[in-house]
């Protein structure tokens, strides 16, 4: 989790095997967060290193 300046509060790095489990993980861990009003998602396409 980082906190930055911007548009948004937070970022939010999370893996998953699928689309499904990273859905999920938002839906039960995150949407439920006391202050969390709304989410973005963002897919990381490739990862260049």
């Amino acid at each position: 989790v980082d906190t930055v300046t911007g548009p948004y509060d937070v970022i939010v790095v999370v893996e998953g095997e699928t689309l499904n489990d990273i859905g999920g993980l938002v839906t039960a861990k995150i949407h439920p967060t006391a202050g969390i009003s709304r989410t973005v998602s963002c897919l990381v396409m490739e990862d260049r290193k």
